[in-house]
């Protein structure tokens, strides 16, 4: 899984764990269903046909298919060759299999804590961060495990296209400041990261700003003790979200030296 910085540590006792869960799980997807909204309205601004025209099949005319796919190819160098034995050059044809179905999925990453004297490695998982792709095919976390296993012929041709369909996405996104900037006014933050998980993959992530935070981790090691499961979700902040600044607010409070009168 992917290695990300864990969100800040704030002291909770083990009584207001299970209030902070139960709010972490409402306003999570509260938050989710809101930008599958904002990305079913913005849907066609991210059709991969936007980006390379005919290359994928369409009628529509893009602005510089040979450049962008002059990109893809360059980016795909680090992907050929052993351990996965995908194709040494990038097929052109291989764009015509990209989906136009916009999927999201959790960011997750591992945390090392200690544990009565023992390490344990706990898989955490954001409540506000997303990996946008493509899809359908693999989801991120089936690509991360073809990642780190030998694959059959299937399996191979599985990785590879969910790796083209991340490189269209991130490759549009990196054209789209306007959709960018209209997300981040509604509090998402668009940015692209390299994946760990993924052999370094840019992926596209889209992060509410409202923080989240982790309690200590001799809370965390009891918590998942006592599910059996050696997982956690960060639990969102909802103190910080009464001191969230306003954007707007603030630029039009600039436009008006001394304030209003």
């Amino acid at each position: 899984m992917a290695e990300l910085s864990a969100s800040p540590v704030k002291n909770l006792s083990f009584e207001q764990l299970a209030l902070a869960r139960k709010r972490t799980h409402a306003v999570s997807e509260f938050l989710e269903k809101q930008l599958l909204g904002y990305l079913d309205t913005l849907r066609t601004l991210l059709l991969p046909e936007r980006l390379l025209g005919k290359l994928v099949g369409s009628r529509v005319e893009a602005p510089n298919p040979d450049k962008a796919l002059g990109e893809l190819q360059e980016n795909y160098k680090q992907f050929k060759g052993k351990p996965f034995d995908f194709p040494k050059d990038f097929e052109t044809d291989w764009l015509t299999e990209v989906g136009a179905r916009l999927d999201l999925h959790r960011w997750e990453y591992t945390l090392e804590i200690n544990a009565d004297s023992d390490k344990r490695t706990i898989l955490i998982t954001s409540p506000t961060r997303w990996i946008l792709v493509y899809g359908p095919g693999l989801s991120v976390a089936q690509a991360t495990q073809a990642f780190s296993r030998k694959q059959d012929r299937r399996g191979i041709d599985q990785l590879r296209q969910f790796i083209v369909n991340a490189m269209v996405m991130q490759s549009l996104m990196a054209r789209s400041g306007g959709l960018t900037g209209l997300l981040a006014e509604v509090r998402y933050d668009v940015s692209t990261k390299p994946h760990p998980g993924l052999n370094g993959l840019p992926v596209v992530v889209i992060q509410s700003q409202i923080p989240t935070f982790l309690p200590p981790e001799p809370l965390i090691a009891a918590a998942t003790e006592l599910s059996g499961i050696a997982a956690f979700v960060e639990l969102i902040d909802l103190e910080s979200v009464r001191d969230m600044p306003d954007p707007f607010k603030q630029r039009v409070l600039e436009l008006v030296p001394g304030g209003f009168a």
